[in-house]
């Protein structure tokens, strides 16, 4: 994880563990102490490198036709929610803060309403790039409050492609030949489709546009399994609409699983059940700036990398618990190590957002004993908040409890023979991701289960969780001494920006592991699918074995994505000793501050109709009834369970 600690994610609990000036130091960091993250967290609008050579936001005049036009966020996630659409919340915005709350949406917490789950949506800007000292850069967000704009059309496109897809199987497909597809005997392949069209939108609070059966420009082109009487078995996907000042948001659907037969099928796997049918889905963002230029009117589309794209995921039932690995940290990691770096992009300049991707994608060493030679990895911003994360895992699964202390010691700071026997000890119960080695210890941590954790002659790093190769090379010049020590001031306080935007939305996803994952699964990870860091390429082509010929299409990342996705989330508790996603999908919770011990999550109050276990049914029925689990005080505790399941 790259950036300041959360205090959203972290308790006051915690803070006894250390000495009063450690203590005093993550207390100035979060965003409660008026902290931000080092990449978009500034107080201006402005993501330029410079602040010197930046024109102030205020004073740009007229947004120009000649300048560059690009969304952020380049992926945002939106989540299903079962309560009336009106009652969304828009996602977090700012990195390491919870969502802002803003109208037109509603506020989170409460995740519920009337015992149904809120929606949270996706919110979408567009920033205007100009040339600063030769490098395109965001000089400020554009919509309809910024002189000179005339309009911004937005289209969106989302669609669920699930049953039409290859069976899921671990790593099956990313290098190797796929499972054969499900519903195999449907040779009308377009019939197991969910898709509505595209949904375009402008101006000032434009009423919802659904992606709904019959609706859209060209309804009869729309695809969807039917049940035996014509009548749709899924007939909504989510909606788009306006803010008042004309930037997108998109919705997606109710977390409906349906079935197309007169009778439910079976439901025997937590992940291929054929027949079956639900509404997570993804697509393509788009727009087009209309400028009144001197009286004449211009249409200025995104570039080329100015597209994006939005997923539409289950809830994640611990907001504020990040994954160790998030989606963001993922992403990261791709760029540094993977993707190239465009070098007339501003963001990645001396003093950009990304200048440290940039450095550490120059410095990142492949091969041999160090991946960062000449890196100084940053306490507070790339080691602390891997550390908090470790801790607040005791509030979503029992295998934390009473553990991960030591991940908050003053030591660890500390340029001593012991801290250095403290930082070497965290450092070696890290298992190392593939390509990377440690040299010795118990190497067992995280202890999560893998992207491929059944296959015996996988190595140990598939078969189980690890961090991203950036993580565990921060983390092992950490462990040498070669780190800043903690931040003793705190940062401006934080606002919206370009790069900004794009983390917030990424950093409360998970990264893996992808058995098949929770948003997305692992085709996200593949670097020919991205036209620079964080943004894909809209134009480009599945990287899919056996897929030579088919671009990205609506549908793309979550049609790998368990089928419906309530039988992975039930099954996706802890297994003995390891677990798979806590952070989104508790284990165990606590139900209040001083409880002795944690319960089961997906627990019934009685018994599920099969036990006191529940069934892959039994979550496609009572999903919405759990509980969130949500800070309130110095803890994380259970809240907006339902009164009595079932």
């Amino acid at each position: 994880m790259h950036g300041d600690m959360s205090s959203w994610a972290f308790t006051r609990r915690a803070f006894m563990v250390g000495s009063t000036a450690f203590v005093a130091t993550l207390m100035g960091c979060g965003p409660e102490a008026g902290g931000a993250p080092t990449d978009g967290g500034t107080s201006d609008a402005s993501d330029a490198p410079d602040a010197g050579d930046a024109p102030d936001p205020t004073e740009l005049g007229n947004a120009r036709a000649d300048s560059v036009y690009r969304i952020h966020p380049a992926i945002g996630m939106a989540r299903l929610g079962n309560a009336d659409p009106s009652q969304f919340f828009i996602g977090p915005e700012i990195p390491g803060m919870p969502p802002s709350n803003e109208a037109p949406g509603t506020a989170a917490p409460p995740y519920k309403v009337d015992g149904l789950v809120k929606p949270q949506a996706a919110r979408f800007r567009v920033f205007e790039y100009r040339r600063i000292n030769g490098r395109l850069t965001p000089v400020r967000e554009v919509n309809l409050d910024t002189p000179g704009v005339a309009r911004i059309d937005w289209t969106a496109h989302l669609a669920n492609r699930k049953a039409s897809f290859h069976q899921f199987n671990g790593l099956q497909g990313e290098r190797t030949t796929p499972r054969p597809l499900r519903n195999p005997t449907v040779t009308d392949r377009a019939s197991l489709e969910i898709d509505f069209g595209p949904r375009s939108v402008s101006g000032r609070s434009h009423a919802p546009e659904e992606f709904r059966v019959g609706t859209g420009a060209a309804p009869e082109q729309s695809t969807y399994p039917r049940r035996a009487d014509d009548s749709p078995v899924i007939d909504y996907l989510g909606q788009v609409l306006t803010d008042n000042a004309g930037r997108l948001i998109v919705l997606g659907g109710r977390g409906v699983a349906a079935y197309q037969a007169e009778r439910a099928p079976a439901l025997p796997s937590y992940v291929n059940n054929d027949g079956w049918f639900d509404d997570a889905s993804d697509g393509p963002v788009t727009a087009t700036v209309v400028i009144n230029d001197n009286g004449v009117t211009r249409s200025v589309p995104v570039d080329a990398a100015g597209g994006a794209w939005v997923v539409v995921s289950p809830p994640t039932f611990a907001p504020g618990i990040l994954a160790c690995t998030s989606l963001y940290d993922l992403l990261f990691d791709l760029g540094v190590r993977d993707i190239p770096i465009p070098a007339d992009n501003g963001l990645y300049a001396d003093g950009g957002p990304l200048e440290r991707l940039r450095r550490l994608h120059e410095d990142f060493q492949p091969e041999g004993a160090e991946e960062f030679p000449n890196i100084t990895a940053d306490f507070s911003d790339e080691i602390q908040p891997l550390m908090v994360t470790g801790y607040n895992f005791r509030w979503v699964t029992s295998l934390a409890v009473g553990h991960h202390e030591s991940l908050l010691a003053p030591e660890l700071t500390e340029e001593s023979t012991t801290g250095e026997a403290a930082r070497t000890l965290v450092f070696r119960y890290m298992r190392p991701p593939v390509g990377a080695t440690i040299a010795s210890g118990p190497r067992n941590m995280p202890l999560l289960l893998g992207s491929d954790p059944y296959t015996t002659s996988q190595p140990d790093n598939i078969r189980m969780q690890t961090l991203s190769r950036t993580q565990i090379g921060l983390m092992r010049r950490w462990a040498s001494g070669h780190f800043t020590p903690p931040r003793t001031t705190p940062r401006p306080k934080p606002g919206i920006t370009a790069h900004g935007l794009d983390r917030a939305a990424l950093e409360n996803a998970c990264g893996g592991a992808f058995f098949p994952g929770i948003e997305v699964g692992w085709q996200v990870r593949n670097p020919a699918l991205y036209i620079e860091p964080f943004r894909l390429n809209l134009a480009g082509m599945s990287g899919y074995t056996g897929e030579t010929d088919q671009p990205l299409r609506p549908g793309h990342f979550t049609r790998q994505m368990a089928l419906p996705w309530h039988a992975d989330f039930n099954d996706c508790g802890r297994e003995g000793t390891n677990g798979w996603w806590p952070s989104a999908r508790p284990d165990d919770v606590f139900l209040s501050a001083d409880a002795a011990r944690p319960v089961r999550w997906a627990r019934p109050d009685g018994r599920f109709p099969d036990g006191t276990t529940s069934t892959h049914k039994d979550m496609i029925d009572y999903w919405h009834m759990f509980g969130f689990v949500v800070k309130q005080g110095d803890v994380f505790l259970e809240t907006e369970r339902a009164e009595h399941i079932p």
